[in-house]
């Protein structure tokens, strides 16, 4: 901040309209009084008239430097009535006892003028300057130089007339000096209001009782596009409106005298939009009458909007613009109130997108926000004003829908949803992509009357939906909710069952059929249940898919596994193994890293004799990780297998892609393949397709040794399902080993083909 220059010696103290206003004063009044005084002495006195003449010019003086003033030569005419009466003062006193006696009245009172109206250095010289010409008065009176025509003052009188003239000229410099320390104070305190009021983007104005400008400073008046001098002493109503100003008076009335309120109002330069801030304080006279008020605008757009902004984003989805989850609660809250005065059903559709994480590895995550985005569009799009579309998350939305009459207009509305997911959306010039979803519902009041409830309920029923095949809606119901709650349980008794050691591994042989040799067996899993006893996969797998528990599950079976191939080898017995592997643990963070460790902790086994077994479904959610996860793997020289070949609806596509050596037949084909030709025609099909790739294939749930008559016709020579063996325990598969012989059926069709 600039600090202004302290005043010197110099500087009047009256600027320059006060010292016209005292000098138009001072030649008025000597004017008039002296005139006055000089027309009644010159009418009624018999004095010697010459004796006039000093004040007769004193009062010509006076007039023309009113004249003088009146034509714009104020400084001029000030210096003239000044030196000129003094001059005068001092000529005549030597010629009269009233001479003297009216200089020394009027020169301090000179000195004292000069000193206001030119400063302290002309007041000092004007006191010196009066001393010596007294001096040289008194001298001449003393020696008798000039004539004298009145009594003559001793020399001691000269002294009492310099002390006199000093102490004025003493106290004119002191009162100027004073003045002046005051002076700077306020100077420094003007530039710093003036930096503050006239540089500041705060808007200040001062209005007078009557409702007029008294100071407006520069940024107001850039605001309302006026200039400062144009403002002052207007009508503020002009500027703000009759509205303003009344709602100004309110708030002083209101608030004991002062307030704040917000307001938008329109630049009228720009045009914009601005919120602004005003705070106003009542002026109270002198006299405790109302003087008018102060304002303070501050613009505050800034501060709104960002406050608007934050507010937004604490309940809107950043993404999409759609309300989250805490303003779609609150929403459903209101709709679940109004439904109750209206008697009217809350639907609440909850909806997950099918294979979206596939959609985002492969096409990449900003086509995956573009789909986001127009999908959030088409929603709105097909639901009412009245409806809420927000999304929670992810591929995850929820669709509020109020005032239905009947559960029967349900299926139509949610079809609507289907179709519109369902709508191919464009993500580049000449590329469309389809995606489909899952849709859970529930409606309140039938499946709860909390927000909290009827979420988890549609969520539930989402899940259903998912696990019923996708692109579907399912109603919630209490049979899901069984589920669910079934659902929960068997989890959380998979966790304590591996805690327990409750799990235990069965092994089903494989068998070539041509040559009557066993090539391996499979690991299966059973649940050795307290309660329950000995439990099939179907009984809790399904349960646990997707979940940390079948991550946990995976890992057990692979430790297991080698730790039972190591045993076997210990008593001579060398066995690959096949173990089943879940696409969620496939594709889990680490699986590669915990395969690693563990067959580093086996060193003995040849990791060649480990397969690895995973659904072609699995493999066709996201091919190419897959695919890389399988190759990464492969080079520490463990097998691949496809399991359930034939039931992926794009085997054939992505089939060349996936580095598996190994391809098994879908049970589904191999149980009816005696009576049905298509599934005879599905494996032969199979089986051409692996050789031409140079893969192994084998079937699976042989259940008969007559099922392996077409088998080995259409080149399939190993197999594995309940016709050779059922799934038997680690510790009873080297006595079956031992008795184990090719049945001569196949020995008779094998030696036929061969």
């Amino acid at each position: 901040m600039p600090i202004p220059d302290i005043p010197h010696s110099s500087v009047t103290l009256l600027d320059e309209e006060a010292s016209t206003r005292v000098l138009k004063f001072f030649s008025s009044a000597t004017l008039l009084l002296l005139g006055s005084a000089v027309g009644l002495a010159y009418l009624f006195s018999n004095a010697d008239k010459h004796l006039l003449a000093p004040p007769a010019l004193i009062c010509f003086l006076a007039l023309g430097t009113h004249i003088g003033i009146r034509l714009g030569h104020t400084r001029i005419s000030g210096q003239v009535l000044i030196w000129g009466t003094w001059t005068i003062i001092l000529v005549s006193a030597p010629f009269g006892s009233g001479n003297r006696s009216i200089g020394m009245v009027a020169i301090p009172l000179l000195i004292f003028v000069k000193g206001w109206l030119g400063g302290p250095r002309r007041a000092i010289g004007m006191t010196i300057a009066t001393l010596v010409a007294l001096l040289g008065i008194s001298l001449s009176e003393h020696y008798n130089w000039i004539a004298q025509t009145g009594p003559v003052p001793p020399l001691s009188r000269w002294l009492m007339l310099c002390a006199i003239f000093c102490t004025m000229g003493f106290f004119t410099v002191l009162s100027h000096r004073l003045y002046l320390r005051r002076y700077s104070e306020q100077a420094r305190l003007a530039a710093t209001l003036a930096l503050v009021t006239e540089h500041s983007p705060i808007m200040l104005a001062s209005v007078d009782a009557d409702g007029r400008y008294r100071y407006v400073n520069n940024n107001y008046a850039h605001f309302h596009g006026k200039a400062t001098e144009n403002l002052v002493g207007s009508p503020v109503a002009d500027t703000v409106g009759a509205d303003t100003v009344r709602q100004i008076r309110q708030t002083l009335l209101k608030n004991g005298g002062h307030g704040a309120y917000r307001s938008r109002r329109q630049d009228p330069v720009s045009g914009i939009e601005r919120w602004l801030e005003t705070s106003v304080q009542q002026a109270v006279g002198g006299d405790g009458r109302d003087d008018g008020y102060y304002a303070i605008l501050r613009d505050v757009t800034d501060e709104v909007r960002s406050a608007e902004q934050i507010n937004f984003l604490a309940y809107h989805d950043s993404l999409t613009g759609l309300p989250n989850r805490a303003l779609m609660i609150d929403r459903l809250h209101q709709a679940i109130l109004r439904g109750q005065r209206e008697d009217s059903l809350v639907v609440v559709a909850y909806l997950d997108l099918d294979r979206f994480k596939f959609l985002n590895d492969t096409w990449g995550h900003s086509t995956g926000d573009s789909m986001l985005i127009q999908l959030a569009a088409r929603l709105q799009d097909c639901v009412r004003d009245t409806d809420t579309v927000a999304r929670l998350g992810g591929d995850e939305f929820v669709v509020l829908m109020g005032g239905i009459e009947k559960r029967e207009e349900i299926p139509a509305t949610v079809t609507r949803l289907l179709k519109a997911v369902g709508s191919p959306t464009p993500i580049s010039e000449n590329r469309d992509i389809t995606i489909s979803a899952s849709i859970g519902v529930s409606v309140c009041p039938l499946d709860g009357e909390e927000p909290e409830i009827l979420l988890r309920n549609a969520d539930q029923a989402m899940l259903m939906a998912k696990q019923s095949g996708r692109n579907r809606y399912c109603l919630f119901d209490t049979e899901l909710d069984h589920r669910a709650r079934t659902l929960h349980q068997i989890t959380a008794n998979v966790e304590k069952g591996l805690d327990t050691g409750e799990f235990v591994l069965f092994y089903q042989p494989k068998v070539n059929m041509r040559l009557g040799t066993v090539i391996g067996v499979e690991a299966l899993i059973r649940w050795a249940h307290p309660d329950e006893g000995l439990l099939l996969p179907a009984g809790f797998l399904p349960y646990v898919e997707g979940s940390d528990s079948a991550t946990r599950l995976g890992q057990w079976v692979l430790t297991e596994a080698l730790s039972q191939m190591r045993r076997w080898a210990a008593i001579g017995l060398h066995l690959p193994v096949s173990v089943n592997i879940s696409g969620h643990h496939l594709q889990a963070p680490g699986f590669s890293e915990h395969l690693t460790h563990l067959l580093k902790a086996h060193p003995e086994l040849p990791p060649e004799r480990l397969e690895i077994e995973i659904p072609e479904t699995t493999a066709m959610d996201d091919v190419e990780k897959v695919a890389r996860i399988i190759r990464d793997n492969s080079a520490l020289g463990v097998r691949f297998a496809l399991d359930d070949f034939g039931t992926g609806y794009s085997s054939l596509t992505y089939f060349r892609q996936l580095p598996a050596q190994t391809l098994k037949i879908d049970r589904s084909f191999v149980r009816d393949i005696l009576k049905d030709p298509e599934d005879l025609a599905i494996a032969k099909g199979v089986v051409a397709l692996a050789r031409s790739f140079g893969r192994e294939v084998i079937a699976e749930g042989l259940e008969t040794i007559e099922h392996g008559i077409p088998l080995l016709d259409i080149g399939c020579d190993c197999a594995q399902g309940d016709g050779i063996a059922a799934p038997m325990p680690a510790d009873a598969l080297p006595a079956w080993l031992a008795q184990w012989q090719c049945p001569p059926l196949w020995q008779e069709t094998g030696a036929s083909r061969a």
